[in-house]
């Protein structure tokens, strides 16, 4: 049996996206928290991406490129369909999903104000982050700087067009989300789920079953309630990779 390692942080959207994707598909693998500071634990790699998945000797970066590895390597429930047609369908979706949907996410870390509510977002990143791979008490208290300074974050966010106001963004993101869903029951109108579902469920997720939000806000749109509902059941009561001790709200 191959020996399957991921390596990242689980504050991070496409960390949790490769989660996801393994929880789905059966695989045993072994979670390694990198330190987003001091990423000792990925300096094999030379470099400081995150996610990290190794199999065996081999590893590969890049969310995208990890999970087509692993169809590769492991093509039990696949993720990409059964055609070619279907594959191309799927990776144009996916690049929504990063574009436009967890786009949306980093702006708003960028542009919102540093304010108290920001703050307390940021100290339960910091603290979930710690829970893992320890934070000094002087980095955890600057961890709202540290964010929206992060280069990473910098880089997604100045890659893309910001002429369009953000709150006019998400109401457009959040419609496209809906007709990307369609007819159901999965993403795209498909009957099986796929890379697209496993990209965009433990993003919905996370901040509601970390405590920073009170309310999964998808959830009243009873197309999406009806799918949150259909990809708990094919998923561990956790997937979203952070200490069962953190979690202060259960998924539907």
């Amino acid at each position: 049996m191959s020996k399957i390692k991921l390596y990242g942080y689980s504050t991070s959207p496409f960390v949790r996206k490769v989660g996801c994707c393994l929880y789905y598909k059966g695989l045993s693998f072994e979670f390694i928290p990198v330190n987003p500071i001091d990423p000792r634990q990925i300096a094999f790699t030379q470099q400081v991406q995150v996610p990290v998945l190794s199999i065996d000797d081999e590893w590969r970066t890049d969310s995208t490129q990890i999970i087509l590895w692993l169809e590769t390597r492991f093509p039990g429930k696949p993720l990409f369909g059964t055609s070619q047609r279907e594959r191309k369908q799927i990776l144009e979706l996916d690049q929504w999903v990063t574009n436009s949907f967890i786009f949306c996410g980093f702006r708003s870390i960028i542009e919102a104000p540093l304010d108290s509510k920001f703050r307390h977002f940021a100290w339960r990143l910091a603290a979930i982050i710690s829970s893992q791979t320890p934070l000094s008490d002087e980095v955890r208290s600057i961890w709202p700087e540290v964010l929206k300074m992060a280069p990473f974050i910098h880089h997604m966010v100045t890659d893309h067009d910001r002429l369009e106001n953000l709150q006019s963004m998400k109401k457009k993101v959040a419609n496209e989300l809906l007709d990307h869903l369609g007819e159901g029951p999965y993403f795209g109108g498909r009957t099986q789920p796929s890379l697209i579902d496993f990209s965009i469920f433990p993003q919905v997720i996370f901040n509601y079953m970390v405590g920073i939000k009170d309310t999964l806000d998808i959830g009243h749109a009873p197309a999406l309630n009806e799918w949150l509902k259909r990809m708990s059941k094919l998923l561990p009561q956790n997937p979203i990779l952070v200490r069962d001790f953190m979690l202060i709200n259960k998924r539907l």
